[in-house]
């Protein structure tokens, strides 16, 4: 297995089960435990997991482990999810929590260019509320159906460009068709006001991704 590829399932493993001490992790992952700690020494120094504290051994005596999690103040995401007249914008961590979000009722026939300028406008003042620097922002996900990316003017292949975003600040597409499919094959309604919480979710993806 490539070393990014364990990287990756490092993070997603501790993400999916929460803090755990380097030899539980090289237990988990079938890989030995230099590896581990080769790893998570560089995951570390990126700033990326955090060592938070130790659990104490089956038989309580001797060296306690130390714990490994993902340090939440490495960076964050903006989603923004657009359902029919309904506008969400919300920021979250690395492990999905919300910090702030916001639901804005859009006019109808509003254009797309004014559309992407609110969702711009709130993802700021959402940056500044929470007193996130823009450099701790992973990216931005847009989650809507093909369809309304096309009458915004965006095209879904690779990664989308916002106006007066820095090409720093990647921005990316999460389809929302699936999603609302699934609800409707399952009976249930489509909650508009959590669809931003979907583009977080690609933004965390790709971050991992290209680690």
């Amino acid at each position: 297995m490539k070393r990014a590829q364990t990287q990756a399932r490092m993070i997603e493993l501790i993400l999916s089960e929460g803090a755990m001490s380097r030899s539980e992790i090289a237990e988990r992952m079938a890989v030995s435990p230099s590896v581990v700690t080769g790893i998570s020494s560089l995951l570390i120094e990126q700033g990326i997991l955090c060592e938070c504290g130790y659990r104490s051994t089956a038989t309580g005596k001797g060296r306690r482990n130390q714990l490994l999690d993902v340090d939440v103040s490495c960076g964050f995401a903006i989603g923004v999810g657009l359902y029919e007249r309904s506008l969400s914008v919300g920021l979250c961590t690395i492990k999905g929590d919300t910090l702030s979000h916001r639901i804005i009722a859009l006019p109808e026939n509003l254009p797309g260019e004014l559309v992407i300028e609110e969702g711009i406008k709130a993802g700021r003042e959402i940056l500044s509320d929470c007193c996130v620097p823009p450099g701790k922002l992973f990216g931005i996900g847009l989650c809507m159906t093909k369809s309304r990316l096309e009458e915004l003017g965006f095209s879904d292949q690779g990664k989308i460009t916002l106006p007066g975003i820095p090409e720093t600040i990647p921005t990316y597409f999460e389809p929302a068709d699936r999603i609302i499919a699934y609800s409707e094959s399952a009976g249930l309604p489509v909650n508009p006001e959590g669809m931003y919480v979907f583009g977080c979710g690609r933004v965390v993806r790709e971050f991992f991704r290209e680690k």
